[in-house]
């Protein structure tokens, strides 16, 4: 009988029941290599379930909205084009809104001649002392910032609008705060012990005419009536004061 070269692997374990007659050592090599080709045969790859990547996507959208809304006056339903002000040239609108201070309460009048109006009047026809008629304002150059209190952090620029509206008397400061009643931006104006005239846009009618989606929003107008600049986010008083006195140099 020839010699056995691989008879020094020994028996195999898990092989099948011994027909009678033993396997060859190359016989059982080779049932050995198929085992281990099979074991080390990698399943095929899983496609990836589409709603797990639509997943990761809201994901990824809901942190950068987490991030945003703190300061969103609109909401992110708002859109981008909404959040930048009115366009340089476009003219201050119509609105007279109760002043902080005063004893009107009530919403914004943004009616223009020829439209509905609630009381009959359109807004540059309403004056009086608790009333911030924005038809007149515009007549001269006009510095506006729009400031709301719920879920943000912007009373501080009213500081800040506030020291610079001593500052640079050529120009007119109104502070606007949206979605709150009269009494409580009343209560904010003592608080802070402001001067400058706080309007009240208790409904948002203002916000959005002037297209504010982010607190604060500072626009510019010149002694035409006519937005020349829009500024979206805080200000320092150096870059606040910089805007009022290059706005009043232009408007002479």
């Amino acid at each position: 009988m020839p010699e056995d070269r691989f008879g020094d692997l020994g028996a195999e374990p898990d092989g099948p029941p011994s027909s009678g007659k033993e396997a060859s050592a190359a016989e059982r090599l080779a049932a050995q290599d198929e085992r281990e080709s099979r074991a080390t045969t990698p399943e095929p790859a899983r496609r990836s379930r589409p709603y797990v990547m639509a997943t990761g996507l809201v994901l990824m959208i809901g942190v950068a909205l987490a991030v945003l809304a703190p300061n969103l006056v609109g909401g992110p339903s708002t859109g981008t084009s909404a959040l930048r002000g009115l366009p340089p040239g476009s003219t201050v609108p119509d609105a007279a809104v109760p002043l902080a201070t005063g004893t009107l309460d009530g919403d914004a009048n943004v009616a223009r001649p020829g439209g509905p109006a609630a009381d009959g009047r359109p807004a540059c026809e309403v004056r009086g002392a608790g009333v911030v008629n924005f038809c007149d304002l515009r007549r001269k150059p006009l510095a506006v910032s729009f400031i709301v209190l719920r879920g943000t952090d912007c009373e501080p620029a009213l500081d800040v609008f506030d020291r610079v509206s001593r500052e640079v008397p050529e120009v007119s400061f109104v502070a606007v705060v949206s979605g709150e009643a009269r009494s409580d931006v009343e209560e904010l104006v003592r608080r802070r012990r402001l001067s400058v005239p706080v309007a009240v846009d208790r409904d948002g009618a203002l916000v959005n005419l002037f297209r504010v989606g982010v607190c604060p929003t500072t626009s510019f107008s010149g002694a035409d009536g006519r937005v020349l600049d829009t500024r979206v986010g805080s200000l320092t008083a150096a870059q606040l004061r910089d805007s009022a006195r290059r706005l009043a140099e232009r408007s002479r």
